[in-house]
């Protein structure tokens, strides 16, 4: 099945995804390690952050946080959100989540890359400022946001500027998935099982900011999207590792590759940790130009938005 590309501090982006920048077929997909660079919280930083706000308010003690840490974190939203309930008081996480911007940080060099982009995460710093120059303007595309599971289509990912929010958004409170419940009905609704499936039978997909911790959101996405293994090199996935984790890298990329046609980067981080992630995109920013796909791609598409109408 072939070997695991050396780990490094620097990678190259892969000549698929250079190619699929030129034929606008490039999108990124984005999970909780990207934002985690910016100071925001984990998945398990909310939890810690909503369990601390129950216990300031009498509802939780220090025991019992103890005890719901063993749980996955959806399991601990989920009862964190229950207590809340129970007790007619409003748990907000968006305060968690707002004030920072993107400054010069990964998120800087993903928005001036340029591709749209699929995330998990529920901040809005994802922003594609894409350029087209054929007639010599050099105005940006605006920023389009899906939120809703009913909008969700592959062919929007053909716009310039699309940024969807598998997971819903801070500025949409009322899209945010948190709980079990909602983890499972978004991934069982039908629209997003069909937008999954067309994305990665049609698109070449990086997947950063799904370290070892966001493993088990990544490989339910791509389940649900029923992913098919091909020769193709179509899904990529920029992994931190120790060196002292070589022989799990190795195993893990086997593993993926067979299972999800997925083919892991591995990044080193002895040094600089998950910063090496942001120098990484921003090394890409300067090698990975996006154009929009062809006419006859959206035609591709056609039939999908027919559906959906």
């Amino acid at each position: 099945m072939g070997k695991a590309p050396d780990l490094r501090e620097i990678i190259d982006p892969p000549d698929e995804i250079v190619q699929a920048g030129l034929n606008g077929d490039l999108v990124f997909f984005v999970g909780a390690g990207a934002s985690m660079l910016l100071g925001l919280p984990s998945w398990s930083g909310l939890t810690e952050k909503a369990f601390e706000e129950l216990r300031q308010h009498g509802y939780l003690n220090y025991s019992e946080i103890e005890q719901l840490k063993s749980l996955d974190p959806k399991k601990q939203f989920s009862i964190a959100y229950s207590i809340a309930k129970d007790n007619r008081y409003e748990l907000d996480l968006t305060k968690h989540l707002s004030g920072k911007s993107e400054g010069d940080s990964i998120y800087n060099a993903i928005n001036n890359i340029g591709c749209s982009c699929v995330t998990t995460n529920y901040d809005e710093l994802l922003a594609p400022r894409f350029l087209d120059n054929k007639d010599g303007s050099t105005t940006a595309a605006l920023v389009k946001r899906v939120y809703d599971k009913e909008q969700f289509f592959a062919k929007l990912l053909n716009e310039p500027g699309t940024v969807v929010h598998l997971h819903g958004a801070i500025s949409k409170p009322e899209t945010m998935i948190v709980t079990t419940k909602d983890y499972l009905e978004q991934y069982d609704h039908e629209n997003i099982q069909e937008f999954l499936g067309e994305l990665f039978e049609k698109k070449t997909i990086l997947f950063l900011g799904y370290g070892l911790e966001e493993a088990e959101v990544l490989e339910h996405i791509l389940r649900r999207g029923s992913v098919k293994v091909t020769s193709e090199r179509r899904r990529f996935a920029l992994q931190g590792y120790f060196l002292s984790q070589k022989p799990l890298y190795e195993n893990l990329h086997t593993y993926y590759k067979k299972t999800f046609g997925v083919h892991l980067l591995g990044f080193i981080r002895d040094h600089e940790n998950y910063k090496c992630l942001e120098a990484i995109i921003k090394t890409w920013a300067n090698k990975i130009v996006v154009r929009k796909p062809p006419l006859a791609v959206d035609h591709d598409f056609m039939d999908e938005v027919l559906k959906g109408e």
